[in-house]
């Protein structure tokens, strides 16, 4: 198996612009690929080729001032790029049959994914991938905080002899990060990680063709929510109340009779025309988090109880005139 290092430069859109051909498509489309760097590594993470190419864009075809000087990358370059459904075949084949993308950070991979899906191409080839970022605070710290790149390299000594912000240039430093890490422990606890998962699915993701909501108690009142099911056999659960926590997250304790308790976690997003969605996930309950989510009930009751009341006026009732039978005003 080849571990294929990945980094992407992307054009974003004046604001115009994006909101027009959001509109027009219908679905979330954040930035444009201008382009794609590659490293790839053998098993023994060593480097053994590499790709790049400049991308034309379909949409955002006028370059932002911002993405210019950051990257270097000028309109006459982008102008001058491969379509991307090309860039991509191109990229698939040099990828090969057996591989895994490493990045560094979760944002590179659905990028792609949101351009090719506006092409209608095929997405599944970039689902094996691995963020580097947390292998990287595991096997060093422990401390669960995003960290740069350049602060990976400098942590390891190595030293930055290319500019930055180059897609390839990035990507060839993020594989010499790779190299320095236990690759394989890495993986192994990353996917011991995502398996806790027993259930992931969006409500109202308008990106992937879903309907939108306009408010967040109608969408909290979605069955999946309210009357959620056991992910494991299908039975209807038992909730407990349902928690507000920063980072509009909402948390309850859901109950199988026959798989026991899990832990179910709705975190609120935005659509790109403007509407709410949630992603929820259901994971295997254990004694911490059961623990952590009972506190945090008793400390939600306890505020609730320490609200002053508040006392509802009464509206004045209509008062009859004795002679003529008509109301006051």
């Amino acid at each position: 198996m080849y571990y294929i290092s990945l980094d992407l430069e992307w054009n974003q859109a004046y604001a115009e612009k994006l909101q027009a051909v959001q509109k027009r498509l219908g679905a979330r489309l954040r930035g444009e690929v201008i382009q794609i760097g590659a490293v790839k590594l053998s098993e023994k993470m060593r480097i053994c080729g590499s790709y790049s190419v400049i991308v034309r864009p379909q949409y955002f075809t006028r370059i932002h001032r911002h993405v210019r000087d950051l990257t270097g990358i000028t309109q006459d370059m982008m102008d001058a790029g491969v379509p991307l459904r090309e860039a991509a075949e191109n990229f698939r084949r040099w990828c090969g049959d057996d591989f895994a993308f490493l990045t560094w950070g979760p944002d590179d991979i659905p990028m792609l994914k949101d351009n090719l899906r506006v092409l209608g191409a095929e997405t599944s080839w970039l689902d094996r991938i691995y963020d580097l970022q947390p292998i990287f605070n595991q096997q060093t710290d422990g401390v669960n905080r995003q960290r740069s790149l350049e602060y990976a390299m400098e942590h390891f000594g190595i030293v930055q002899t290319l500019p930055a912000h180059d897609a390839l240039n990035d990507a060839y430093f993020t594989a010499q990060v790779a190299a320095k890490l236990d690759i394989a422990a890495g993986i192994a606890s990353y996917t011991a990680r995502r398996g806790q998962f027993l259930e992931e699915t969006d409500i109202g993701n308008a990106d992937a063709g879903d309907t939108g909501y306009d408010d967040l108690r109608t969408l909290l009142a979605h069955p999946a929510i309210s009357h959620p099911v056991c992910p494991l056999c299908g039975e209807a659960c038992e909730t407990t109340r349902l928690l507000h926590s920063k980072g509009q997250r909402y948390t309850c304790l859901m109950t199988c009779k026959t798989h026991g308790q899990m832990m179910l976690t709705a975190k609120l997003q935005h659509n790109f025309n403007e509407t709410l969605r949630l992603h929820k996930s259901v994971t295997e309950a254990d004694e911490e988090n059961v623990a952590t989510y009972r506190r945090r009930l008793a400390e939600s009751e306890t505020e609730k109880k320490a609200r002053p009341r508040r006392r509802r006026r009464r509206r004045p009732s209509a008062k009859v005139s004795a002679g003529s039978g008509e109301s006051e005003s």
